[in-house]
């Protein structure tokens, strides 16, 4: 209570225009097209708004905010900033950031880019004038931006601030439910201030974070985070920065890329594949900026629903293999099961080459280099008769084998090391 009684007389003072609260501008420079659309990797969520809201609506979100001791980031139109320059500095004074949300409700995407780029230049000159610098943080009206959008932004030193989890419609309830189980690590949640369901829903939202253990933070917290680059697609043979990027948040969600060294090779290709298979997206390899933003938001695979609390579970259907730990996915490989076809042995017995589908366990292992009838098993987990878990040199998106399950060779030993005799097998479509 007596925070919020100490607080009156400076609410008071920049409603009436007599304060100033400083703000350092950030030199302008040319950026690449590019996004945030998650913060850094803790646990933090970062709390932005959209839009507008009338006076009361607006105070009504800023206490429930002050309430709870909670920061949080606002993208006014331009155009409000103007008319309302009063409710701009109440935002500051409350100690919360404001971006650059362009002058009017005008779609980025429907506009020339002289048109985008004076669109956030007279929303920078109404901020400026209360003594607020946005640059880089942008948010385009509706969400709406391509490479060109992005292209026009960068040239002014904007990029943008995408979200990773917006509510959508529904009741405050649903609202409260959807974003705080949605959030996770470095969440970059949007609330529209202009659904009465958003607002009603923020101190509920904020109580619910913080009981998940989550701290917030402004958008300042993201200039030091990799943005998703819209002019660069990446594929076998790419390299740099974004390779790294790429590496490290796909290893962080359990697929394993080997050496994270800003080279795109098979490693990190085969991992690509795994996360492709996982999301039933298509097996081309090829990271577009697209699912490079699918590939930052994303968390780990839920471990599917087993008996035991750690287990290996094949997924035939999406040719993956999630290795669970105490009911928790801490790898997940890409694989390749057999295709079903007939062949015939050395003997002249025709078989069909199909994996077995069934709860089993690992019977035996057998160490390094392993000939067999039907070609080389590397570090092989036996879990049926003769079929195994092994490493193998050919590992396509699709299943190949004569009814073993494949894994690539540079993930063999550390999956043969982990896995016991004893250790459950499960295999299914």
């Amino acid at each position: 209570m007596q925070r919020r009684l100490r607080a009156a007389p400076l609410i008071a003072l920049v409603l009436a225009g007599s304060i100033w609260l400083p703000h350092t501008p950030i030199a302008a420079g040319n950026l690449s097209p590019s996004e945030w659309v998650i913060g850094p990797q803790q646990r933090v969520v970062i709390l932005t708004f959209d839009g507008r809201a009338r006076g009361k609506a607006l105070a009504r979100v800023l206490k429930d905010l002050a309430d709870r001791d909670a920061r949080a980031s606002f993208f006014l139109p331009g155009s409000y900033v103007a008319k309302h320059p009063d409710k701009a500095r109440l935002i500051l004074a409350a100690g919360h950031k404001l971006g650059n949300a362009g002058w009017g409700k005008e779609r980025f995407t429907k506009i020339s880019d002289t048109a985008i780029r004076d669109s956030i230049r007279k929303a920078q000159a109404a901020l400026n004038k209360v003594n607020v610098f946005p640059r880089p943080f942008l948010r385009v009206p509706n969400g709406a931006r391509d490479v060109r959008v992005l292209r026009a932004a960068g040239s002014l030193g904007y990029r943008s601030v995408r979200w990773t989890y917006h509510p959508g419609s529904g009741s405050v309830k649903d609202i409260v439910r959807k974003t705080v189980n949605g959030a996770q690590a470095g969440s970059v949640i949007s609330l529209d201030l202009w659904r009465s369901g958003h607002r009603a829903a923020v101190g509920q939202i904020v109580d619910g974070l913080k009981e998940r253990g989550f701290a917030f933070k402004s958008i300042s917290a993201l200039e030091n985070v990799q943005p998703i680059r819209w002019d660069v697609t990446l594929r076998a043979g790419s390299s740099g920065p974004e390779v790294q990027f790429l590496q490290k948040t796909l290893g962080e969600i359990t697929y394993p890329v080997g050496r994270k060294d800003g080279s795109f090779g098979y490693s990190t290709l085969q991992a690509v594949y795994a996360f492709e298979k996982v999301h039933r997206m298509t097996r081309d390899g090829v990271v577009t900026p697209q699912q490079m933003t699918d590939i930052a938001i994303a968390q780990r695979p839920r471990a599917p629903k087993r008996g035991p609390k750690t287990f290996v579970d094949i997924d035939v259907s999406r040719q993956v293999l999630f290795e669970v730990k105490k009911k928790r996915v801490i790898h997940t490989l890409p694989v390749s099961s057999g295709n079903e076809e007939t062949y015939t042995t050395d003997d002249g017995e025709t078989k069909q080459a199909h994996t077995p589908r069934g709860n089993f366990s690992v019977l035996r292992k057998i160490a390094g280099r392993r000939e067999s009838d039907l070609g080389v098993l590397w570090w092989p987990n036996y879990f049926y008769g003769g079929f195994a878990v092994h490493g193998s040199d050919s590992v396509p998106t699709y299943p190949a084998s004569h009814g073993c399950v494949r894994i690539p060779r540079y993930l063999e030993q550390e999956f043969f090391n982990r896995n016991p005799v004893g250790r459950p097998v499960f295999v299914h479509d």
